[in-house]
């Protein structure tokens, strides 16, 4: 796998004739990085995602993999280079953790079938990079929140995408899945946007960090320079203290009202 090169270009989206639910955001990504989106709730991070992973289409603006609109790609395409793991899951099909996987190499088939010796490799790897292989058999309706999550990032790596969306991937997760899964994301060679409530956790793992306030953007960069108490608090309604860990040495930010 390797990443692309994102560029959101100034994009806007509203339901229908409704208010602006993000107005006039953008920034560029250079491949194989990782992007952080933080803001509260209602801010237009899982708005942006959607436009990301072109389930929106922008009403301002556009989306840009390697200098080519997503919109200008057909459909399969551009599924074969955007994979995305959402919140929820459906859970009423009955499909086991690895007839789920397989689906991520949907896209890449010629036919109805899916099965040769190189997507069963794939199949494997995702299975076993994401810690599920021990259920592969089990119904995914069976499994609990946090096994769900990790089975749909293993379907989002089956993919073979060049741009990875994960909106809020630790949610359902105890903190050693979570650790798993940040460790992940730093060790992927693709390009990668996540959203995150956890700004500590943002500063950790993303290379850049994207804070929106109210579908706008409050300030696009380094974590260390995004994540400064005046921002934060614009775009949290919070006060801010940033601490050092005695032991690490890293930085930590702490909140109250």
């Amino acid at each position: 796998m390797s990443g692309a090169a994102l560029s959101v270009r100034d994009v806007s989206w509203r339901p229908g004739r409704g208010a602006l639910l993000l107005d006039r955001v953008g920034f560029e990504l250079e491949a194989g990085r990782v992007l952080g989106v933080a803001g509260a709730n209602g801010a237009g991070k899982s708005t942006l995602l959607r436009l990301l992973y072109r389930f929106h289409r922008p009403v301002t603006g556009a989306v840009h993999l390697d200098e080519r609109d997503i919109w200008s790609m057909p459909a399969r395409d551009c599924a074969r280079k955007v994979a995305a793991v959402l919140q929820e899951q459906p859970t009423e099909f009955a499909l086991s953790v690895r007839e789920i996987v397989a689906l991520g190499r949907r896209p890449h088939s010629s036919g109805i079938s899916i099965g040769g010796r190189w997507d069963t490799e794939l199949i494997d790897a995702a299975l076993e990079q994401m810690g599920v292989s021990a259920f592969a058999g089990r119904l995914f309706g069976s499994l609990s929140g946090g096994e769900r999550q990790r089975v749909m990032v293993a379907r989002a790596l089956a993919q073979e995408p060049q741009l990875l969306i994960l909106d809020e991937p630790t949610n359902h997760l105890d903190i050693r899945h979570q650790l798993e899964i940040v460790a992940l994301i730093g060790a992927l060679d693709i390009t990668v946007v996540t959203s995150l409530h956890d700004l500590n956790l943002a500063a950790r793992v993303c290379d850049e960090v994207l804070l929106l306030h109210r579908g706008r953007q409050v300030a696009h960069g380094a974590p260390e320079e995004v994540l400064t108490p005046k921002n934060i608090e614009h775009a949290y309604s919070v006060k801010v203290m940033r601490q050092e860990l005695s032991l690490s040495r890293d930085p930590h930010l702490s909140f109250h009202l």
